[in-house]
């Protein structure tokens, strides 16, 4: 469906239509002036001929809309080139708008960095020569890309820290406009767009005005106005109806929709993947995304561009929410806080097959007056197991972790690798177990905590226990989850580069990367790792909305994610593996608290008595 309403309308001269007209020889000024009329009314064929791009007429339709609105969402399906429309558009803007300045913003500079790349790529390319003549200097920093064209610049810069608030521009671009926190939206994104970037050319006409008002020449009436240039573009897949994404939407629709006039345009396409063209869609990465149901709510999401309310699943996306901190401490961590006391959970997986599940990690930080934890610290990755010792070790290096439980799975290979590793020096350093069957009931319950009391000892780390993923296990520990984000007994961390004060917090402290990084990712800064713990919180919540509830007919009870989800062997297909972590990580807070309230048992020593 195609909308626009009666205030938008305006009558549009037919550019192409003047040209057919035209008659004879141009001198060289009107024939430049004719060109770039003609390349602005079509830009389809003005990116073929500068880029050898070809656009879809949809493409096309929202590239203008960018163009020629100051708010401009796109909420497409996945596949439906989000950011190659808006790398487009990046370049186009910057040649019909001389001096313009755009910055590339998203919740993580890889994200911002991508459309950035996008437009590298394209000026590159066999058949980009005229686009590559329109760019001059280029700087690739740590914490900024830049690249300036036709009097402007492009710029992909990191949320976080002090600095971003010292740029200035008249185009905003937010991809993955869902992950932004809305105060950093409204407080710190855009004040960039105040300043006008044409503003020593109106100081300028605004003296000479004020000159001929003195004099009794023009009016206040007669004063220029100046047009309002200034544009923020929003990306995004949909998102649930409670996050600041279906706001905006809402909120840009219906000052579209309503007949109030506003000095600002807005434009908003949303559109799923039944209307994109055919060849643009892989027909089986549809009908595998469709064995989970047409009605599915991921699917609705990010095929359909349909937002859903977040409140279907075994765990509630909205609910987590709820339980996330938003600028408070705990934030995410890289170092454990003095005098705070950490649990650590493991699913450990040693395939380093690109589709493999992926070897995972939670850490809690103990709230000790209401027996509760903050995920403040999570891990997931592929590769060797060398490279998860090395994470291991980092992790116990860094925050006072009192207790571990280990999936079962894999639990001697990993502590036998990390005991004889070169980070472990002495006998007293090596990690070691205690049996623990942790969901005994009653008073065999309480013998277990008795006899876990006995051998638990932190001083020579006697820490962890290996859990089975029995059935009764796995439901347990999935309602106890359930209940505990129903309730509030359960926190996620506040984001650490969504918040000046907690980056700058988090920057000055020194870590050796080669641990936390790896060789996968050799080009990472410490701004990635930042950005990617942010980043594992939430996809461990998405990861657990995923998850989905049901009993066989024998009354086993299961705890998966959708078949088709499970079924894809895509290095980029959907995992639970932080759900895991942090399943095993909230069942290990309820453990470690009911262990550490058992008495210790007092031995008096042997008495002698006589027997006679």
């Amino acid at each position: 469906m195609w909308y626009c309403p009666d205030k938008y309308k305006k009558i549009i001269t037919n550019v192409n239509d003047e040209m057919a007209k035209m008659d004879g020889s141009l001198q060289e000024k009107d024939a430049r002036i004719s060109l770039a009329k003609f390349l602005r009314a079509n830009i389809g064929i003005t990116t073929e001929l500068i880029s050898g791009i070809k656009l879809a007429p949809y493409q096309e339709i929202m590239i203008k809309g960018m163009m020629n609105r100051n708010f401009s969402m796109l909420v497409l399906g996945r596949g439906l080139s989000k950011s190659f429309s808006a790398s487009i558009f990046c370049f186009l803007q910057c040649i019909f708008e001389p001096g313009t300045k755009i910055l590339i913003a998203g919740p993580t500079f890889r994200t911002a960095r991508n459309i950035f790349n996008n437009i590298e790529k394209f000026s590159e390319a066999k058949g980009a020569e005229l686009l590559f003549q329109c760019f001059g200097a280029k700087s690739r920093r740590g914490d900024e890309f830049s690249w300036d064209i036709n009097g402007g610049s492009i710029k992909a810069i990191p949320l976080n820290g002090e600095k971003i608030r010292g740029f200035r521009a008249n185009v905003l671009v937010l991809d993955e406009f869902l992950l932004l926190p809305e105060d950093i939206i409204k407080n710190v994104l855009m004040p960039f767009l105040v300043a006008p970037q044409n503003i020593k050319e109106r100081m300028q006409i605004r003296e000479e005005e004020d000159k001929l008002i003195a004099r009794g020449v023009m009016t206040e009436e007669d004063r220029m106005i100046f047009p309002n240039n200034s544009k923020m573009i929003a990306l995004s897949s949909a998102s649930y109806t409670f996050e600041n994404l279906y706001k905006t939407y809402e909120d840009w629709t219906k000052k579209i929709t309503s007949d109030t006039v506003l000095d600002s345009k807005y434009f908003v396409a949303q559109m799923s993947y039944e209307a994109a063209p055919q060849d643009m869609i892989d027909k089986n990465i549809i009908e595998e995304a469709q064995n989970g149901g047409a009605s599915n709510s991921s699917f609705l999401r990010e095929y359909c561009a349909q937002f859903t309310d977040g409140s279907d699943s075994y765990f509630s996306f909205r609910k987590m929410e709820e339980c996330t901190l938003k600028d408070e401490k705990p934030h995410t961590l890289i170092r454990g806080s003095s005098g705070k006391k950490y649990i650590l959970a493991i699913d450990p997986n040693f395939n380093d097959s690109p589709s493999a599940d992926y070897f995972a990690m939670a850490v809690m930080e103990l709230d000790e007056e209401k027996k509760q934890g903050i995920l403040v610290h999570c891990y997931a990755g592929l590769g060797g197991l060398n490279n998860h010792v090395k994470y291991l070790h980092y992790i116990l290096s860094n925050f006072n972790i009192v207790m571990m439980i280990i999936d079962n799975a894999g639990a001697d290979i990993l502590l036998d690798s990390y005991n004889n590793s070169e980070f472990v020096k002495s006998e007293t350093e090596k990690i070691k177990t205690f049996d623990f069957n942790s969901v005994a009931e009653s008073l065999d319950y309480e013998a277990e905590l008795r006899k876990v009391k006995n051998k638990y000892n932190q001083e020579n780390r006697c820490i962890a226990f290996a859990q089975v993923f029995e059935s009764e296990f796995i439901r347990r520990a999935n309602e106890k989850l359930q209940g505990d984000i129903d309730y509030k007994r359960v926190w996620f961390a506040s984001n650490t580069c969504g918040n000046e004060s907690f980056f700058n917090e988090s920057s000055h402290i020194k870590i050796p990367l080669d641990l936390v990084i790896p060789e996968s990712k050799k080009d990472w800064s410490f701004i990635d790792y930042l950005e990617e713990l942010d980043n594992l919180i939430y996809q461990t919540k998405k990861q657990c909305a995923l998850v989905e509830f049901s009993t066989t007919s024998r009354g086993n009870q299961s705890f998966e994610l959708p078949q088709h989800l499970k079924r894809s062997n895509s290095p980029k297909r959907a995992r639970k593996d932080n759900y895991t972590a942090l399943v095993l990580c909230n069942w290990l807070v309820k453990c470690y608290f009911d262990i550490i309230k058992v008495p210790e048992k007092k031995n008096d020593g042997f008495s002698p008595i006589m027997i006679y």
